[in-house]
């Protein structure tokens, strides 16, 4: 009898629309493949009674401190040594009987481990604990587990491959990890938008129009971005901001805070900015500064994580310190007025981007590193 072949994916969520993406790229590069995918996060909150003795264990891992806000309740719900053992048993008991039709195994993020008996697995992620440790101002709550810290490296260590989303991560990986250097590559992601033609007239830098993206406003940097412009603003009084993706309680005249967006109206607010800023406290990657350069945007961002492998100081954009309106008001002044400076800003960037951060090229890149761990997969796809 033929054996049937089968790729699980283990997914945590949407993880920023990253999942159903990287789902779309393997049933692509692998068609003569049954694709399953599970969502850990359904099957975790599925059941009233794990969820309260989990949300009681990060009170006793972390501190009550973490019961304060929806945010620290969601995170550090997904950081407790419990719910990684519980999401590796529930993996294990789902998929142990069709084990033997796995090629391979494919899991986003590192707080769950999707292995499943000696199917090969790849991992790709965008960030890891030990890359808080390169922010002076750290989350300390985050280290208090070692025993989850422990499980989360023996994920990466043991896992047959893992896929990182930018260089800062996979030295990360190598350097505080000790993962071989042979099974750890820098894939990138691909950006949630088209590419298409837009405006790259003067007239469109020259407009001062400031546009934020994003749904953690703290961890963003909204505070700061608000800050900064007001003062850039004092010198430029037709200058504008335009908030997406969250809902602050901002009240200015020269500041539209329009909350959430469905993705396909995304694309009107990128082509109506001048200056894509982001600010952000904590950045595995910024997609969103990606899709600002698509759109032929200059960004302004931190000199954090991600911001490294998407912005290039003074060619893409213009990286300022973390937490520093006074640098944010002197790069939006900077862009405010030299709107040509602006405009080759936006088209190094998209020229720098649209290849790199491109879903189809992120896929093969998968599909290369999947073959390098299950040696009959060239031949079937």
């Amino acid at each position: 009898m033929k054996r049937q072949k089968r790729i699980l994916f283990a997914k945590l969520g949407h993880f920023s629309h990253v999942n159903d993406h990287v789902a779309e790229q393997i049933g692509k590069n692998f068609p003569a493949h049954d694709l399953m995918v599970i969502d850990v996060k359904n099957y975790a909150k599925s059941n009233p009674i794990a969820s309260a003795y989990n949300i009681a264990a990060e009170a006793a891992t972390f501190g009550p401190s973490v019961l304060r806000n929806r945010g620290d309740l969601h995170s550090f719900f997904f950081r407790t040594p419990f719910m990684f053992r519980r999401l590796n048993q529930m993996l294990v008991r789902e998929f142990a009987p069709v084990a033997g039709d796995l090629d391979f195994v494919i899991q986003t993020q590192g707080v769950f481990n999707a292995r499943i008996n000696r199917a090969p697995i790849l991992v790709y992620t965008d960030y890891t604990f030990l890359n808080n440790l390169d922010l002076a101002d750290h989350d300390p709550r985050l280290f208090r587990s070692e025993t989850f810290l422990r499980y989360e490296a023996d994920l990466y260590k043991t896992a047959d491959a893992v896929a990182v989303t930018g260089s800062h991560v996979e030295r990360t990986l190598i350097e505080r990890y000790g993962c071989d250097p042979s099974r750890v590559r820098t894939v990138h992601v691909g950006s949630n938008v088209d590419v298409a033609p837009v405006s790259t007239d003067r007239s469109r830098y020259g407009a001062k129009h400031v546009l934020f993206v994003g749904v953690e406003w703290e961890r963003k940097g909204g505070p700061a971005l608000v800050e900064g412009f007001r003062r850039a603003a004092k010198d430029h009084p037709d200058a504008r901001l335009t908030i997406v993706g969250c809902s602050p309680p901002v009240s200015d005249p020269r500041i539209d805070v329009v909350g959430p967006v469905p993705p396909k109206r995304m694309p009107g607010y990128y082509e109506a900015a001048s200056v894509f800023c982001m600010p952000s406290l904590i950045e595995p990657l910024g997609i969103a500064a990606v899709e600002a350069s698509l759109f032929r945007l200059p960004v302004i961002a931190t000199q954090i994580g991600g911001f490294f492998e998407t912005v290039t100081d003074g060619e893409t954009g213009i990286l300022v310190p973390l937490d520093d309106p006074g640098a944010i008001a002197g790069a939006l002044r900077r862009l405010f007025e030299a709107p040509d400076l602006a405009r080759g800003m936006g088209l190094a960037g998209f020229e720098r981007n649209r290849i790199r951060f491109n879903w189809d090229e992120v896929g093969k890149r998968l599909r290369s590193m999947a073959e390098t761990i299950a040696p009959g997969l060239r031949e079937a796809a």
